[in-house]
């Protein structure tokens, strides 16, 4: 099954076309351009949504000249604006972006607009929000007069796509614009007719994956799905236990509650509750500043180069990379909140710079910092979360650019966290998620929560090459101290040298143990026998704080996993020749429901486990014949296992 996926950001739009059954996207293309339209007022942020539908219909017609057999469109995009619509479904207005700041203009002496409608609603309503907006520009007298509705501009573009006339958003999208009751599902409809606010200009709200329409060619369109939402489902294989950080442009902490009622009572300070298709909610945090903190201090140091050399030089993140990685860390207590931009809760706090003395006063220790304060403002949340709930995380998916694009950040995360940490597989994640919303919507994928296991594998994020400075410099001193070379460095100088890595046998004992991983030990035990372990691990224990289930991953190169009575490289061993070897020594469950991707041993207490059942023979078939070499290659990983447990018999 193919899916459209299309993500319709501030500054871009990007669309794909998503291979559920391969897990691979096919091809993707961003169109960039300008659609701000100016204005007057320094609060306003308005965009032309004609120039965007054009854009997305540029890229769909792309799209799908290179692959016609489309099962089906989703969209996801910028949150929280708003465009008004008339009676035949046109836009009759610019789009209020999720930065305009009429929202945040005093409503009296106390209040802003968006602080007065959340206090009569009891919603969060924050400046940039639709219902914010559109509360401003009922009161002032600003809404068009010809305006029948209004919505977000994926559900406009949805609209346009099909030829529906009225928006038709789900709870994602509503939530996103604001005044929203995640227990009702619905706006809170009194609270904002007590306001002031029209309740007919509402738009409709439909369950998760409904139907749009169809566009001219025939090809299904569903309801859009928010951001946020989006970008979750396209990054997070396993949402019950992982816990989403991504670092752009912002920066935002997400993780998924299954209960949404019982997630509506967590307290958690500056955090927000949101719907997720399906069931359940997200609850996030969102750091306004995110890589803008970064990116403020790479201005910093340009402003500095320019005066002092009378030329403006080009960006200087890799230099800062560099710089980074020739000092250790921040010295003496150096400590960066980078709450530059204020916070969702409280738009006038300023971030700040404390404990600078003579030994951090030096660059790569403010680089160092500001990475720590940009990780430490998410982590707070994640803080708050374990307080106020019993969930237990396993790993952290990340995504983002600045966090894709930056190994010390990377491992900053990782180390705050105390958690392994696994970069999402696909760049765009959102357009990902929106494909995915789609082929549940289309009934490919039996769940939206399902819809992680049709991810590819994530890949985790350990530490680069050497990096090189980025221009000449003054030679430093050498150091007499050689720090290890890191794996990606030892595996390529021992090809050039045509060297053979000493590989070293790891243990499994079915029913008892992994290398040190041993169950029956508690979680500080197993935690100090993971550090002689090479990989990374999950864990499930008994009520007496006893491991009862370790489960593994590959642990890499130069690592073989073995068990008693059988020398296969268990790890890199097909499945379907491996299956059949074990069978002799003991016989695995037949009974399985899950059969051909779970491979499980009762009366020896071990699990294998792959998301897909792939074969030789499978390989051979005109659907796998016709894929690029580089996803064919890919799509053989399958033919392995991906997990070993242990586990109590």
């Amino acid at each position: 099954m193919k899916m459209i996926g299309v993500d319709i950001g501030t500054t871009s739009i990007t669309g794909l076309v998503y291979n559920c059954k391969h897990k691979s996207v096919l091809v993707s293309g961003t169109v960039t351009g300008e659609t701000e339209i100016g204005s007057g007022q320094a609060w306003e942020r308005l965009q032309d949504p004609e120039i965007i539908l054009r854009r997305v219909l540029q890229l769909l017609g792309q799209l799908q000249l290179q692959y016609p057999d489309i099962a089906g469109i989703g969209l996801t995009g910028q949150m929280h604006g708003i465009v008004y619509t008339d009676k035949e479904g046109q836009h009759v207005s610019p789009l209020y972006t999720w930065q305009d700041g009429r929202g945040g203009l005093a409503y009296d002496d106390a209040r802003s607009y968006a602080g007065h409608l959340s206090a009569v609603t009891g919603t969060i309503v924050a400046p940039g929000y639709g219902l914010a907006t559109h509360y401003y520009n009922e009161r002032q007298g600003l809404v068009p007069p010809e305006a029948v509705s209004f919505c977000t501009i994926a559900d406009y573009v949805s609209m346009r796509l099909t030829g529906r006339k009225s928006p038709l958003i789900e709870a994602t999208q509503a939530a996103g614009i604001g005044g929203f009751d995640l227990q009702l599902g619905d706006f809170q409809r009194s609270g904002l007719e007590q306001a002031g606010i029209r309740l007919e200009l509402l738009p409709e709200i439909a369950p998760s994956g409904s139907l749009i329409g169809h566009t001219p060619r025939g090809v299904p369109v569903f309801t859009s799905v928010g951001d946020n939402q989006a970008s979750f489902m396209g990054s997070v294989r396993r949402p019950a236990d992982t816990a989403l950080v991504n670092i752009g442009t912002g920066s935002q902490l997400s993780v998924w509650l299954e209960d949404a009622a019982a997630a509506a009572a967590i307290s958690a300070e500056g955090m927000e509750l949101r719907p997720y298709p399906g069931g359940g909610a997200l609850l996030v945090g969102a750091a306004l500043s995110g890589g803008k903190s970064y990116a403020l201090l790479e201005s910093f140091f340009r402003q500095v180069i320019g005066a002092y050399t009378g030329h403006a030089p080009g960006e200087l993140y890799s230099f800062m990379e560099w710089l980074a990685h020739s000092e250790p860390g921040p010295a003496g207590g150096l400590t960066v909140n980078t709450q530059f931009l204020g916070t969702r809760r409280d738009p006038g706090a300023r971030g700040s710079i404390s404990g600078i003395s003579p030994d951090n006063f030096t660059p790569g220790s403010f680089i160092h910092g500001f990475q720590q304060g940009m990780v430490d403002e998410l982590y707070s949340f994640y803080e708050q979360i374990r307080k106020s709930t019993d969930l237990e995380f396993t790993a952290v998916t990340g995504s983002g650019n600045a966090l894709r694009a930056n190994p010390a950040l990377c491992a900053k995360v990782q180390a705050t966290f105390g958690l392994p940490l696994l970069m999402s597989a696909a760049k765009e994640e959102a357009a990902v998620g929106a494909a995915l919303y789609a082929a549940v919507a289309a009934g490919g994928i039996p769940g939206f929560i399902e819809a992680g296991r049709r991810l590819p594998s994530a890949a985790a994020a350990g530490a680069s090459g050497p990096v090189h400075p980025p221009f000449s410099r003054p030679e430093a001193p050498v150091s007499p101290q050689h720090p290890p070379l890191d794996a990606e460095t030892r595996a390529r100088l021992m090809r050039t040298y045509g060297l053979t890595p000493r590989e070293q046998i790891i243990r499994i004992q079915p029913g008892a143990s992994i290398g040190p991983l041993i169950l029956g030990l508690t979680r500080a035990e197993l935690e100090a026998a993971a550090e002689a372990y090479p990989g990374f691990y999950k864990a499930e224990f008994d009520e007496d704080g006893r491991a009862v289930f370790i489960e593994i991953a590959d642990p890499g190169e130069g690592y073989i996993c073995r068990l008693p009575d059988c020398e296969a490289d268990l790890f890199h061993t097909k499945a379907e020749e491996l299956i059949p070897l074990l069978d002799d020594l003991s016989p695995y469950d037949r009974e399985d429901p899950e059969l051909g991707y779970t491979y499980r041993f009762p009366d020896l207490g071990v699990t294998f486990w792959r998301p897909i059942a792939l074969t030789e023979a499978d390989l051979l078939t005109e659907e796998y014949l016709a894929l690029p070499p580089d996803i064919l290659e890919d799509e053989k990983r399958q033919l392995y296992f991906e997990s070993i447990s242990v586990w109590k018999v």
